[in-house]
């Protein structure tokens, strides 16, 4: 972020407990005020990468870091699920680690970090989920050094940031339950929920893998989609950048990854797939 000597967010304590049952880390600026660095003299604009869903694909990574150092934003920030399916997890979190990004815990990073590899399972990674999406579980967990899941495990279930009259909530799956899928057919009742019990008015999660911007009763939700794995039949990585300079923009971004060597990394890794 700009001024900061690195490419995340400022903050004060982190924390990992969900809404309502806990708190959420809430960052301030620096000159007092809630929210984001003051933006430079002579202007209001906020530039800020989102980034979710990497799941250890760093080849994907480096693409749209590459990207955003072209476009230029004030900060970066990530909404978990840096690990799982790809070959590359203490790479990636190294990567992230290097860059100063922030960001939020995701469900297949406590999958990771938990002691019990069959409850983990049952407890974070979706339901039904397959015998051989389970090995892969397993592979990921054996091939995830100390240090990662140390680093995965501090990281909080969410992150407030106030800027002007706007809240935002940075979370993984919705800011009640770190794998709840917002999909797009989620209904504007249970959308308003999350709304009023969090008391955000930008909402921005991952998990889908989907990009995504639905307004409901003047409250946003927004959906970055995945860097790593995407799913909406179009093979580039996705991120996304608000940018607040004019009023509030929310703009999606694909990038081009090399596929073909990230899938030669697969095999050599022996990750099964």
């Amino acid at each position: 972020m700009r001024d900061l000597g690195g490419r995340g967010l400022r903050h004060r304590r982190r924390e990992k407990a969900l809404l309502p049952a806990g708190r959420h880390r809430r960052r301030r600026r620096r000159d007092g005020r809630d929210g984001l660095p003051s933006p430079p003299q002579g202007g209001s604009r906020l530039r800020l990468a989102v980034l979710s869903d990497i799941h250890g694909n760093l080849t994907a990574l480096e693409a749209v870091l590459l990207d955003i150092t072209k476009r230029g934003v004030d900060g970066i920030i990530h909404l978990g699920d840096l690990v799982g399916y790809f070959p590359r997890p203490n790479e990636v979190v190294a990567r992230i680690r290097a860059e100063g990004i922030d960001g939020v815990i995701g469900n297949y990073d406590l999958a990771v970090c938990h002691p019990d590899p069959e409850e983990a399972v049952a407890k974070y990674l979706k339901p039904g989920i397959s015998e051989k999406r389970k090995q892969v579980y397993y592979w990921t967990r054996e091939n995830t050094s100390d240090a990662t899941r140390e680093y995965l495990s501090k990281n909080p279930a969410g992150i407030y940031v106030e800027e002007g009259d706007r809240t935002f909530l940075f979370t993984h799956g919705s800011p009640e339950k770190v794998n709840e899928y917002l999909l797009p057919e989620v209904t504007d009742e249970r959308l308003s929920v999350l709304f009023d019990k969090s008391g955000a008015d930008v909402l921005v999660v991952g998990h889908t893998h989907l990009p995504m911007a639905r307004e409901v009763g003047g409250n946003l939700l927004l959906n970055p989609g995945s860097v790593g794995k995407p799913k909406d039949n179009d093979p580039r990585s996705s991120y996304m950048i608000i940018d607040t300079e004019n009023g509030f923009e929310a703009l999606h971004i694909r990038v081009t990854f090399d596929v073909e060597s990230v899938a030669r990394d697969c095999v050599l890794s022996g990750l099964p797939f």
